[in-house]
């Protein structure tokens, strides 16, 4: 049995076909938008989490160097330098080697290098706080060694950083992350 319609039932009129796809695209154009919110907000949290690891990386740096952590040499604005000992290479080490302080200095030196590279105008500061003073614990004559270590720092440290990253409107937004901790 045929069943006939007539013209008005037959389909979708241009109109109608327009006003769909006028719907849709402002569908697409609300989910661009997020999206892009999406991305800067996955790009500021990937920021801070580059930030903590660094933080955490500076204070491992600094527990596994006491000595030069009770005198004091990792304090300070981590800034770009050129330590004058030598660090690499095969035995025989060619170069000086470093004492615990020109280490601390090369310890500060490569994380400013990385908090420069990571982040955004990235700049870290160190200040460390000792209970009690070194020489309480080893004899000044004679420095730590492997079979005299000095003992561990039992002071507080705050490792420091700032930088930039973008905020709702694209603009530079300052951002600081403090780590409070013992070496």
């Amino acid at each position: 049995m045929k069943v006939f319609k007539s013209k008005k039932e037959q389909g979708f009129t241009l109109l109608e076909v327009l006003v769909s796809v006028l719907v849709f695209s402002f569908g697409l154009l609300g989910i661009a938008g997020m999206m892009t919110i999406s991305v800067r907000n996955n790009h500021n949290g990937y920021l801070r989490s580059q930030a903590n690891f660094l933080a955490e990386n500076m204070m491992d740096r600094m527990r596994s160097n006491p000595t030069a952590l009770w005198a004091g040499a990792y304090n300070g604005l981590a800034a770009n330098g050129t330590t004058d000992c030598s660090l690499t290479g095969t035995p025989p080490v060619t170069g000086t080697p470093c004492n615990f302080n020109q280490l601390a200095a090369y310890d500060t030196e490569s994380w400013a290098r990385s908090l420069a590279q990571y982040l955004p105008a990235g700049q870290g500061t160190i200040t460390c706080v000792a209970n009690s003073a070194l020489s309480a614990f080893i004899n000044p004559a004679s420095p730590p060694s492997i079979w005299f270590p000095a003992p561990p720092f039992d002071g507080v440290c705050t490792i420091t950083i700032q930088w930039n990253e973008a905020d709702r409107d694209s603009a530079q937004s300052a951002q600081t992350l403090s780590l409070v901790g013992q070496p």
